[in-house]
């Protein structure tokens, strides 16, 4: 590896790829099965955080996210609870191959 100096990325090569269909499909798909995951694993009283995880285009990607006052709370506590780690646990699911 004596004389490498740098490395020149492609930008227009990645941004091709990804915009592929096929990428955008994957990435779309792995968003909706964290979705799933993250919606099994979330804590109901009423329902309304649970079903207010959704999957959200991103640029070139997809983000899991809730939109209740409250997410933050569920996810990393107060006080008074633990947090339950929803968005974290479900990283490591998707992570694992859906393993975790």
């Amino acid at each position: 590896m004596d004389g490498i100096t740098g490395i020149q990325l492609d930008e227009q090569a990645i941004k091709a790829l990804a915009d592929h269909p096929a990428v955008q499909k994957a990435v779309q798909d792995t968003a909706e099965r964290g979705r799933d995951f993250a919606r099994s694993i979330a804590p109901v009283d009423t329902g309304r955080y649970r079903d207010s995880i959704e999957v959200r285009k991103d640029g070139d990607g997809a983000e899991i996210v809730s939109d209740v006052d409250y997410a933050a709370h569920v996810e990393y506590g107060t006080r008074h609870m633990e947090g339950q780690h929803i968005f974290g646990r479900t990283l490591d699911h998707l992570k694992s191959g859906g393993k975790a």
